[in-house]
């Protein structure tokens, strides 16, 4: 009998019971998954890999797909022009917890959570300082109030992640932290790129889905969007490694609370709809004008993301 991880509070007995499953068998994958979601996107593919034959010297550069792309599927005008990223105290603070998380999870558990955090900071703060888009930058550019008000929510973040998440550095297990997911279709030239933030591995082979996948939320919950965004790395994770996750797992940081999905083809089927959607949506967006017709618009609370919002005729408001 494998020895059970070492948990000190009932939300780590739970997340050792309940998502890491332990001691439960683990589902065989279906014969010829992987060859079926790919079949899925073949369609797709092909209409990508005839725009570029057609365009010679001048065809669109290799198409990346990412969770990103995914989520503007939305509205052709979104994926056209969606506001630039910018650094904001949300997204930085999240990108803060992250990076403590990691280093939770890579073996400074056993030191005080800000002293963490503090590593944390500092290492993105001297990320390219001196270029004015970057986090360096930005975290540079705070007071010491709102420095001290940042460590300490995220203090309380990697506090919460500790009470929920069980130490597993002395489990039978490996844990991957920040792994890229690659996976290369149509002769190279689409990729398809994901990073969840952990996955737990078994060291057992015995073509068994033994992977789980978690991915960490630190603001507000998305519902559809987050599930979306897991199932892709699911899928990546499906098609770079040979074999499925046996689940999937978004846990909500702010709540102590995960939400996971058990292994399933017809949910991986989705994800793999999905990114032939958005190679058929980069397809078309290559064949039309900006803004003319052939676009496929739709208004929603995606509108506040674009840059074509005070001027587009089905903009939502507000």
């Amino acid at each position: 009998m494998i020895e059970r991880p070492v948990t000190v509070t009932p939300a780590q007995r739970r997340v050792v019971d309940e998502v890491l499953a332990w001691g439960a068998q683990r589902p065989l994958p279906p014969d010829g998954l992987a060859e079926r979601l790919l079949a899925r996107m073949t369609a797709a593919m092909g209409e990508w890999i005839a725009l570029r034959t057609e365009r010679g010297p001048a065809a669109p550069r290799p198409l990346l797909v990412t969770k990103t792309r995914l989520s503007r599927l939305v509205c052709d005008g979104l994926q056209r022009e969606p506001e630039p990223y910018v650094h904001a105290w949300a997204n930085v603070r999240g990108t803060m917890v992250h990076a403590a998380i990691e280093s939770d999870v890579d073996g400074a558990r056993s030191e005080p959570a800000v002293a963490v955090v503090e590593r944390a900071w500092h290492r993105l703060a001297t990320d390219r300082p001196g270029d004015p888009a970057s986090i360096g930058a930005w975290l540079n550019a705070r007071d010491a109030g709102e420095r001290a008000t940042l460590i300490d929510e995220s203090v309380a973040l990697l506090t919460g992640f500790r009470e929920v998440w069980p130490e597993l550095r002395d489990a039978p297990l490996r844990v991957r932290t920040e792994q890229r997911l690659v996976v290369m279709l149509a002769g190279r030239a689409v990729r398809l790129q994901g990073v969840p933030d952990l996955i737990v591995e078994s060291h057992v082979e015995d073509g068994r889905a033994r992977r789980l996948l978690i991915d960490l939320k630190t603001g507000m919950p998305r519902g559809q969007r987050d599930r979306d965004e897991l199932r892709f790395y699911a899928l990546l994770a499906t098609l770079a490694g040979g074999a499925p996750p046996f689940r999937w797992a978004t846990l909500y940081v702010t709540e102590g609370r995960l939400e996971h999905e058990d292994l399933s083809e017809a949910v991986l089927m989705t994800a793999a709809q999905r990114v032939a959607d958005a190679v058929q949506q980069a397809v078309r967006l290559e064949t039309v004008a900006a803004e003319a017709e052939g676009e496929q618009l739709a208004g929603g609370a995606w509108c506040a993301g674009c840059r074509r919002r005070a001027r587009c005729p089905v903009a939502a408001a507000g």
